[in-house]
């Protein structure tokens, strides 16, 4: 959904949303910046926060599934992150996916005063803490958080997926280890992700990809399956009208 860029608004987000539930998709994605730099002000200056914005989304549709692509984990306190996807998943009623990434944009991390060096570390145990949560422990002991005699209520109807980004060989091993699935990123190709594959049968893979003419994204969707893939992630234009279009025409040829 256009949730980021000079086109962000509520009229084309409601739009696209409804249009993918009344076209029985499997569901809508918005992305995340805070706060960026110059040289990325273009594209990411104007970011509408994905929760608020799915929670939103929620309140108006019912079967199409809610996701992030991607919320940035290690600009999130756990424990916060952990009640507002809890909340988003019961309120929808199970339709919440978590996508989740490490960033890669120094200058955000350094306006919120976050280290960049461990990010990666960082992510690692907020996945772990939020589990914890989720599973109603009472205590968790880790490098970065720590409790002891904890209540944190209420408990999701259904745990909320993890989708991991990123195609760094820690990034898959994340997602081995710790997600429920890999969300590669929009510029791995299908034989990097049916290499990943091919190490990990067992991984479940939804890559990212942007659409183009309906017959090249019907390949490109066709190819992914090819190699594993349980779906894709499109990426569409941010004029709605345009991108609804597009909905329709991949529709109608079964991608």
């Amino acid at each position: 959904m256009p949730n980021y860029g000079a086109k962000a608004d509520s009229g084309a987000i409601r739009a696209i949303a409804q249009a993918a539930e009344d076209l029985r998709l499997d569901s809508v994605w918005a992305t995340e910046h805070i706060i960026v730099g110059r040289e990325a002000g273009e594209l990411y200056g104007q970011v509408l926060d994905p929760l608020c914005t799915l929670a939103w989304v929620a309140g108006y549709t019912q079967s199409v599934a809610l996701g992030t692509s991607i919320i940035l984990l290690p600009l999130h306190h756990p424990i916060r992150l952990a009640k507002e996807a809890v909340t988003l998943q019961n309120l929808s009623v199970n339709r919440f996916r978590l996508g989740i990434g490490v960033g890669w944009h120094e200058p955000e991390f350094r306006f919120m005063g976050v280290n960049f060096t461990d990010r990666g570390a960082r992510a690692d145990e907020s996945i772990q803490l939020m589990r914890a949560l989720w599973r109603g422990d009472d205590h968790f002991s880790g490098t970065y958080w720590s409790f002891q005699e904890a209540i944190f209520a209420p408990l999701p109807s259904s745990p909320p997926e993890i989708w991991v980004g990123g195609n760094s060989a820690r990034a898959i091993r994340r997602a081995c280890d710790l997600g429920d699935v890999w969300h590669a990123p929009t510029h791995a190709s299908v034989d990097f992700v049916a290499d990943v594959k091919e190490q990990h049968p067992q991984l479940r893979v939804f890559p990212r990809i942007d659409a183009g003419p309906v017959d090249k994204t019907q390949t490109r969707i066709a190819n992914f399956a090819r190699v594993g893939c349980e779906g894709v992630v499109v990426g569409l234009d941010d004029d709605p009208d345009k991108a609804i279009h597009s909905m329709e025409e991949l529709v109608e040829v079964g991608a």
